[in-house]
């Protein structure tokens, strides 16, 4: 796990080294246990500490390194091949290393370390770039293959580790995150409208290769960006791996079940190789409660430690099922709990770490986890992230099974999920009959029922003027159902990716490697398989699936539960309650806002932070906004 930056150019660079230095240092956070740098010009190869050792060159490479696997010396990167025509540097993991080692071996390849990076060199080297879709893992890289003077970049299928590229006349630079190449003046300071749309209407980041810089382009999950290093032009960019969404029949119920418990004890016993301690974390929830028992089956959990940030709002306190699966396994559970008074000191400091606005304040409380578990010296921890859109754990997930449902003609069994509901039937009817209507009519019935796809506290005039998309980004998918394709949205556009770049930065603001285990293509493509009636039961049961096959290895006191609380903060109390944050919005309503804005917006604000108005999320993505462009000195466009 670690950060990794360059430059291609087309002309060799005199300033190279000062770039590379500034990338380096901007990146120390992400790995702060060593440093190397590459340069190359036409057949001049130097590898190195010292960037100022080098003289102009066309490719420059910067890695930093979080010492995880094989904490020799022989793991220093950049990385070479025996022959020294590839260069790899890395971010991430590779799990199935071992597994790919041997083969190789088999196959005559010979190794110098214990690295997964010399394994994916290889195995890239050996059997072409589309071979990562082989590899277990969360990654991001870049590969200078010399005999063809190209760059790959690549990112891992579901986009857990970042890349960023700032294509230019000559020039490419990339990084493992945003702000250093706004440092090194490597890209314009310009928003771009359409994703500051995406943002503030629909609370989406993170969903496309666009960003909300107009010059930064992330390389997609599951993509591989072909750079000629003769031009420092991007020459293509394909997708190596897609999950197939074929559904499969299974014998019974207890077969799929059995199946998943079985892919899902491999992944974690996958994610738990490491030459470091590897913790973990626990809400109380479905997901990191699987995560944990399957820990302590795995390896037993005495030496585990697990940490928790506990709510200090009853409703949304999940508490008492931390305590449930700690007395399982054993484990005494490290219990975080955050206050308002807290947040209004430490905002500025997680937007400039995020790098991007963030949808809740949720995100500081996993900040502060995160803190406590490097404070507690751990370089590893285990996470339950994307469990819930894989095998629906949304509420929202219901209304798209009632959609299928009815759509397919089969109306009572709607009906008979309905009755289930309760108090999120009304909710449940309205939004699968909305997903029923023809995708030119949405817009029409969002304006009717108050909705409309530009509220009054946006300027739909500067965005319109500008070019802005404002149609709701959605991931258009070959699913033959509802659900499926909500699950493939939910995976691949609106919400894991924003989750996974809250954690990335959160985690490794404080060097530390957060992993995911529901997250490799094995479980995707299981997850995408299923019958529908395997995801959502027929009495609006979520994850039904998942809760079968922890059965028995879940406490059912967990596994029982019906309510869905995820990692949520009281936001709206917070805020009533702190002069601070008040303070804040106050100051920031006070002065002229940005043209993307209804000049009306300004009234509103002062209200809010008065208590005269509710709170509510356009107040927060507005400040958010508005803070994030002055943190990092971004100009909206005229």
């Amino acid at each position: 796990m670690c950060g990794i930056a360059g430059i291609v150019s087309r002309h060799p660079l005199d300033r190279l080294a000062p770039t590379l230095e500034g990338l380096s240092s901007a990146l120390e956070h992400r790995g702060p246990d060593d440093v190397g740098f590459l340069a190359w010009h036409h057949g001049d190869l130097r590898l190195g500490r010292d960037p100022h050792a080098f003289g102009p060159a066309s490719v420059g490479l910067v890695h930093r390194r979080l010492s995880i696997v094989d904490l020799s010396e022989r793991g220093w990167q950049p990385m070479l091949d025996r022959t020294r025509q590839y260069a790899i540097v890395f971010n991430g993991e590779i799990y199935n290393y071992p597994e790919l080692r041997q083969e190789l071996e088999r196959d005559g390849v010979t190794f110098s370390s214990e690295t997964d990076t010399e394994v994916l060199l290889n195995l890239i080297i050996r059997h072409g770039i589309d071979a990562v879709r082989r590899a277990t893992g969360m990654f991001a890289f870049a590969l200078l293959d010399i005999a063809h003077e190209r760059l790959w970049l690549v990112r891992d299928p579901f986009g857990i580790k970042p890349l960023f590229y700032v294509p230019g006349a000559g020039t490419l630079a990339f990084a493992s995150e945003i702000r250093p190449l706004i440092a090194l003046g490597l890209t314009s300071r310009t928003i771009e409208p359409s994703a500051l749309f995406d943002y503030l209407r629909h609370g989406v980041t993170d969903h496309s290769e666009r960003t909300l810089l107009a010059g930064v382009l992330q390389v997609a999950p599951a993509h591989a960006v072909e750079v000629d290093v003769q031009t420092g032009g991007v020459v293509s960019a394909h997708r190596y791996w897609a999950p197939s969404l074929v559904e499969r029949s299974f014998g019974s119920p207890a077969e799929a079940a059995e199946e998943l418990r079985d892919r899902l004890s491999r992944s974690v016993g996958l994610h738990l190789r490491a030459d470091v301690p590897v913790a973990a974390t626990l809400s109380g929830g479905i997901d990191s409660s699987a995560i944990v028992c399957l820990i302590d089956r795995e390896q037993g959990a005495a030496d585990l430690a697990t940490f928790s940030y506990i709510a200090d709002e009853p409703a949304l306190n999940e508490e008492r099922y931390v305590d449930v699966v700690a007395a399982k396994v054993g484990v005494r559970p490290h219990k975080i709990h955050v206050a308002a008074s807290a947040l209004a000191d430490d905002l500025d400091a997680l937007l400039l770490t995020q790098e991007q606005p963030i949808t809740t304040t949720s995100m500081w409380a996993q900040r502060k986890v995160f803190q406590q578990v490097h404070a507690d010296r751990f370089k590893v921890v285990l996470d339950g992230q994307g469990a819930d859109e894989l095998f629906g754990g949304y509420p929202v997930f219901r209304s798209a099974r009632i959609a299928a449902l009815i759509r397919s003609g089969r109306v009572s069994g709607a009906v008979s999920m309905l009755r289930g509901l309760n108090g999120s039937r009304s909710a449940s009817l309205m939004q699968a009959l909305g997903q029923l209507l023809p995708a030119s009519l949405q817009s029409a019935a969002r304006g009717l029922v108050g909705r409309p796809i530009v509220p009054e506290w946006l300027n739909g005039g500067w965005f319109h003027r500008l070019g802005a998309e404002t149609a709701r980004p959605f991931a258009v998918s070959a699913a033959a159902t509802d659900l499926k394709a909500q699950l493939f949205d939910a995976t691949v556009a609106t919400s894991l990716p924003m989750l996974l770049r809250y954690a990335d930065r959160n985690a490794m603001a404080v060097s530390l490697e957060n992993r995911v285990p529901f997250l490799t293509t094995s479980l995707a493509e299981f997850a995408f398989s299923l019958p529908d009636a395997l995801l959502i039961g027929d009495d609006g049961t979520t994850k039904q699936v998942l809760r079968s096959a922890m059965r028995g290895v879940v406490p059912d006191e967990v596994l029982d539960r019906r309510d869905k609380i995820g990692f949520v903060t009281p936001e709206a109390r917070w805020f009533a309650e702190s002069p601070a944050l008040r303070g804040m919005l106050r100051a920031i309503a006070e002065r002229p806002l940005p043209p993307c804005f209804s000049p009306a917006l300004g009234s509103r604000l002062r209200d809010v932070a008065a208590g005269v108005s509710p709170y509510g999320s356009d107040v927060w993505r507005t400040w958010n906004t508005i803070r994030w462009a002055e943190l990092l000195g971004l100009e909206f466009p005229s």
